[in-house]
């Protein structure tokens, strides 16, 4: 009996790209950290993105974790000197997700006197 294959060819699919460098692994991991850092501690935005970002950075690599995968025999990360990792966070004030980060879950703010309800 004579088996017939058939080809599926899917003719749009994406091309999947991969970053380039390991580096470009590591930098992307360290600013996403602290971009969360930087949501969590943003007043202007709304609880619920702050509580969100507070949530997804406990379970979110640091930088020692990020030392560490670079550090594995075959590495998919590459740190690079304090002087790099300083000039990738330029942008972050509030710095890199760190071990010793502790990033509070916010709470409902109280209006201020001036804009309560008044109760007769």
């Amino acid at each position: 009996m004579r088996h017939r294959f058939h080809i599926l060819i899917i003719p749009f699919l994406p091309k999947i790209q991969t970053m380039t460098t390991p580096s470009e692994r590591a930098r992307s991991l360290v600013w996403a950290g602290a971009f969360l850092v930087e949501l969590n501690k943003d007043q202007s935005l709304p609880l619920g993105i702050r509580r969100t970002a507070a949530v997804i950075a406990r379970h979110f690599p640091t930088t020692l974790d990020i030392k560490r995968m670079a550090s594995a025999p075959f590495p998919d990360v590459e740190m690079g000197s304090s002087a790099e990792l300083a000039d990738w966070l330029k942008e972050y004030p509030e710095g890199p997700l760190l071990d010793s980060t502790r990033l509070r879950f916010p709470e409902e703010q109280p209006l201020p006197k001036s804009k309560r309800k008044r109760e007769y």
